[in-house]
């Protein structure tokens, strides 16, 4: 495609979706990329137009040309024309603004070469002065390198004024804000973390089986349900199917080999489930990825959820980040996660969107966390895998904003589930018929920015069947000290459990 239907079709965009001129503003598109006369009038009359805040499809652009004097046969024909043309997304639109900033960028280029050629020959003007010459082509290039800029530098005291102007809108309600989305019912997550926040790098690692999909899923499902955000969830693990039924689980109490396997008996939980889900999923993408998704894809993604949303937020997940493709085979996993991590941190900061990324463990890793403690001197919050154990760590941790750590508190497990069969023989249950639960610590370690709060452990049940986190408490420091009596948490523990209807009733035990 030439440069002239690119114009065209950036054009066509901007008049069938004012939201995809907001998203080519914000990436430093301005009127003079339209290079062609008609082009470049008509793309002037579109942003007046916005800039007015008044509607720019064809009528409104006509009737402002004509009022300025400027629908000529000439300018008319061309507009029909862009009319005409089939309506392209706004990754389309946003490839093509990136092409023309290319072009724009080597015509300038070109011309101050001209320039300095023209010096050396004798023929230039200002011949002699070489100050002059030098001043002029600094100012290109700063200009250039300006208009190649996505987003413009601001100065401490615009910033500063902004940051007043928010307290002033906030001040007399009482409240403490959030700086990022809302994770509840994770409240202790929401208040660590101050929110998923758009901007910001997340990294969660750990072992197989400590439930990193569902707890992501979990946090995709609040996030859309609590502030309407569109949600893209990347899996190169999982099809789309067994994530849908995942999600189904945690709303039913089945397992998800049940949900893809069972007939009519399950259809009044399913339905009941879709009904739950209809509060967040239309909001959630589930994306069965494969090597084709690379970030150049899953950047065009997003941009077309939001246009599709007429919105700028988005929020990503990935599952997992050393199977994101790169452009070019990479067989050396430091230098591939450090590549992957890197283009993650950069994609978080373009976008302003939160990015979220799963991680496995190395063998070392899964080795800490695989069985339970010999010696209970051991139990320690040190005594357990880190970001650093992260499967071609590298420089991971100092690419993230927020590293966590998901590891299986195999001692508060323990003794959970021996409180668990004591309450249910006393009940007259049969203890195997108690559903699975894994007491798991999220270790926060690193918290850029972090806000003041009671820990930086939160510690979740993790109902391992049915797919689902419920929060419980934070995990202070004193509870790792041998003379801590865990007797009243775990009373409290139950007692939550039971009043949130995730520990059902079992059937009697045989006699």
């Amino acid at each position: 495609m030439n440069y002239d239907d690119m114009e065209a079709t950036v054009l066509k965009g901007f008049m069938q979706d004012r939201h995809v001129i907001t998203l080519a503003l914000t990436e430093g598109f301005e009127a003079d990329l339209c290079a062609g006369p008609a082009s470049g009038r008509l793309c002037r009359a579109i942003l007046d137009l916005y800039a007015q805040g008044a509607a720019a499809d064809h009528v409104s652009v006509r009737n402002a040309l004509e009022a300025r004097g400027l629908l000529t046969h000439e300018m008319d024909r061309y507009l029909q024309a862009v009319v005409s043309l089939r309506t392209p997304d706004a990754a389309r639109v946003m490839a093509y603004i990136e092409a023309l900033k290319n072009r724009d960028s080597r015509e300038r280029l070109r011309a101050l070469v001209s320039e300095l050629q023209a010096f050396l020959e004798g023929a230039g003007p200002g011949q002699g002065d070489i100050i002059q010459l030098t001043t002029r082509a600094m100012q290109t290039l700063l200009e250039l390198q300006k208009r190649r800029t996505r987003t413009r530098i601001k100065p401490a005291s615009e910033l500063v004024g902004a940051l007043v102007r928010e307290a002033e809108s906030r001040s007399g309600d009482g409240q403490a804000r959030l700086l990022g989305y809302s994770l509840s019912p994770f409240d202790r997550l929401t208040e660590i973390l101050s929110g998923l926040r758009r901007g910001f790098y997340y990294g969660l690692a750990g072992a197989p089986r400590r439930g990193k999909t569902n707890l992501t899923l979990q946090l995709a499902t609040y996030v859309a349900r609590n502030h309407r955000v569109p949600v893209l969830f990347y899996s190169w693990e999982q099809s789309a199917r067994v994530l849908a039924a995942r999600l189904v689980a945690k709303e039913t109490g089945l397992d998800p080999v049940t949900i893809l396997t069972g007939g009519d008996a399950i259809l009044p939980q399913l339905h009941t489930a879709a009904d739950r889900m209809a509060q967040y999923g239309s909001h959630v993408f589930l994306v069965e990825a494969g090597r084709q998704d690379t970030l150049a894809r899953i950047r065009a993604h997003a941009y077309n959820l939001m246009q599709e949303f007429e919105t700028s937020e988005v929020v990503l997940f990935f599952d997992y980040l050393q199977k994101i493709p790169l452009d070019q085979p990479l067989d050396d996993w430091k230098a591939r996660t450090d590549l992957i991590s890197t283009a993650l941190a950069e994609l978080s900061l373009e976008l302003n969107v939160p990015v979220v990324a799963i991680s496995p463990l190395d063998k070392e890793g899964c080795r800490l966390d695989e069985k339970p403690l010999d010696d209970e001197a051991q139990y320690s919050p040190y005594e357990r895998p880190t970001m650093h154990h992260s499967v071609g760590s590298g420089d991971l941790e100092y690419d993230l904003d927020v590293a966590m750590v998901l590891a299986k508190d195999w001692k508060a497990t323990g003794e959970l589930r021996q409180l668990l069969e004591s309450q249910a023989r006393a009940s007259g249950v049969d203890p195997d018929t108690l559903p699975q639960v894994d007491i798991v610590n999220l270790y926060v370690d690193k918290n850029r920015d972090a806000p003041e709060s009671a820990a930086s452990i939160v510690q979740y049940a993790f109902f391992v069947t049915l797919n689902k986190f419920v929060e419980l408490d934070y995990k202070l420091e004193k509870e790792y000290r041998p003379e801590f009596r865990s007797h009243s948490k775990l009373q409290t523990i139950y007692t939550h459990l039971r009043e949130s209807g995730i520990l059902p009733l079992a059937a009697p035990a045989r006699r």
